[in-house]
């Protein structure tokens, strides 16, 4: 598998190398899910680079050419430490091409094409594709929520998001995949003696299932929706809301706060915590930072986990205006 790496903000990455620059690249290996293990392995392996979306290209003689869309990677887990470089697309093919490697240059062109015309819907059905993929076939809680470390681990990279729940009230998790932040975000909750009641919605039908399924005594609090523009049954309206900015396309990003501050808030007196889990430059910064270029007037941020590879204050909030 080959790989075109681009940043949120639609720059593309090479790999320097003393022969000229390439793109991340290596085999699948016996028993991966290419799909979910190797697109994951391979960048981490060969550049440092983290993918959050992936799409195909195209397979040639059983060589299977994609882009991602990341960052940079300084966690963890196993990986490079490559030196990258940025540019334009145009200008990683022409830097390709004139180190003798063609090929890989077209592959450049025809990734550019792919991910600029990605309009909104494909966004959305890309994510569905991808996270139930990945997400059902996890075996454990975390796993199922999207996460690849331990329960400890898990509490160190979410626990920051309860900095904004300063009393009592209900929860709502925008994108809960699985439920484990929302029950998390409650026992987390409980043990500053506060009671929060949780719900969520996800986009996809098959996540939401799967919640249901591991919290049956919520189970007709979890709801299928889109979170750009998903309305609560019922008229109801929460005392926080969690959302992640990377949910919707870049573009997309106000709409997605100003909708959930009208439409699922609690008017007045409802607080949103807006999370960015891979604060980064090329994402726009931490959640913070996001939200100000945006135009919105943050009330608070989290403190942050502490952990190396984590951003240092991933989520910020806003208080609804009465």
């Amino acid at each position: 598998m080959t790989f075109v790496p681009f940043l949120e903000d639609g720059q593309c990455v090479l790999v320097e190398q003393p022969g000229g620059p390439v793109l991340p690249s290596g085999d699948v290996r016996p028993g991966e899910d290419y799909l979910f293990d190797t697109v994951l392995r391979v960048p981490l392996e060969t550049a440092g680079f983290r993918y959050q979306r992936f799409r195909s290209l195209g397979l040639d003689d059983g060589h299977l050419y994609g882009w991602i869309e990341g960052a940079p990677y300084s966690g963890r887990r196993p990986h490079a430490a490559a030196v990258l470089t940025a540019c334009s697309a145009e200008q990683a093919a022409e830097r390709l091409y004139s180190a003798g490697r063609a090929e890989l240059a077209a592959v450049v062109r025809a990734a550019a094409v792919s991910y600029r015309s990605l309009d909104d819907q494909a966004f959305y059905a890309g994510n569905v594709s991808r996270l139930e993929h990945a997400y059902l076939r996890g075996v454990t809680a975390a796993a199922g929520s999207g996460f690849g470390g331990s329960e400890a681990d898990w509490r160190q990279a979410r626990h920051h998001i309860t900095d904004g729940i300063t009393r009592s009230g209900t929860f709502l998790d925008v994108g809960c995949a699985n439920g484990l932040l929302m029950e998390s975000v409650a026992d987390w909750c409980a043990e500053r003696g506060l009671t929060v009641e949780p719900y969520g919605v996800d986009l996809s039908a098959g996540l939401a299932d799967l919640a249901r399924r591991r919290l049956p005594r919520w189970a007709d609090r979890i709801w299928t929706g889109n979170a750009i523009d998903w309305l609560p049954p019922d008229g109801l309206r929460f005392d926080y809301v969690h959302i992640l900015l990377d949910c919707v396309p870049r573009h997309r990003r106000a709409d997605l706060v100003r909708h959930h501050l009208v439409s699922t808030c609690r008017p007045a007196t409802g607080r949103l915590l807006v999370s960015e889990y891979g604060a980064s430059p090329a994402a726009g910064g931490t959640a913070a930072d996001i939200l100000r270029d945006l135009g919105f007037a943050c009330a608070g941020r989290s403190r942050g986990s502490g952990v190396p590879g984590y951003p240092p204050d991933p989520t910020a909030w806003l208080d609804v205006p009465a």
